[in-house]
């Protein structure tokens, strides 16, 4: 007969524990998350600034409405954005490895990061989104000067410019780390193959729009879909690449 044992289990830290722990192991440097991207955010803000005072000292004042009106087509509002893709990386390369040294499962690991992009991105969008608001009654004032309000987020309201940034946010943490996981389970071969594979998803996309005639219609519905809509369906990209990172991560060795 085979003894059954009477002992209670092993206590286990509840789900939900976990997955704070996870989220505390990638806020452990809150540089990293939080820091540096408002830094970025300070820089570019103070160089938009300089650039607004140049351009009033240096432009007549016939024409120093217009060329300020012309910094709405300037991309450093989102010059954090792009540090972000770092932080996904590392996401993977530096915490995965040190995450499942403390016991915690792969998929609480995956779900803990995912909670962590979610929330980093909320509070980003939200911070960013105020100050658009605040720019935006600044040019109401009279004030021509556009930083926050560049590109398409002076066009729309707070609720688009939020899930704008949000949805940007997510993506790029998403399929970053998705690459980062291709690494971690195939190394250079995986990242080639995902690459190629990538790349000819693309070109069979545009031949097929060219080849069948469909390439106008298809540009006059994106131009024609609303803000909302389209950084919502950004995030349907996001979870395919969440979704391709958890199913490298699930059978990645743990090695440097």
């Amino acid at each position: 007969m085979t003894a059954i044992s009477t002992a209670p289990p092993v206590p286990r830290l509840a789900s939900r524990h976990r997955l704070v722990k996870v989220m505390r192991l990638h806020l452990v440097n809150r540089l990293t998350y939080v820091g540096i991207p408002w830094i970025i955010t300070g820089v570019a803000l103070f160089i938009s600034i300089v650039v607004a005072l140049l351009i009033s000292a240096a432009v007549p004042e016939a024409g120093r409405q217009d060329a300020l009106q012309g910094m709405s087509y300037s991309w450093a509002v989102l010059s954090p954005l792009w540090y972000l893709a770092v932080v996904g990386v590392q996401a993977v390369s530096a915490v995965f490895p040190f995450a499942l040294g403390f016991s915690i499962t792969r998929r609480e690991y995956a779900l803990g990061t995912l909670l962590t992009y979610v929330v980093i991105a909320a509070f980003n969008a939200t911070g960013w989104a105020i100050l658009t608001e605040i720019e935006r009654a600044i040019n109401e004032s009279g004030v021509v000067f556009h930083h926050f309000t560049a590109l398409w987020l002076g066009e729309v309201g707070a609720g688009a410019v939020w899930l704008s940034l949000f949805a940007l946010q997510i993506l790029i943490f998403a399929v970053t780390s998705a690459f980062a996981a291709v690494y971690a389970r195939w190394r250079s071969l995986g990242m080639l193959v995902l690459w190629a594979a990538v790349a000819l998803l693309v070109l069979g996309l545009i031949a097929f729009a060219v080849l069948t005639g469909t390439a106008p219609s298809i540009i006059d519905w994106l131009m024609g879909i609303s803000t909302v809509s389209f950084f919502a369906a950004l995030l349907i990209p996001a979870a395919l690449a969440f979704g391709l990172g958890w199913g490298a991560l699930r059978r990645a060795p743990l090695r440097g």
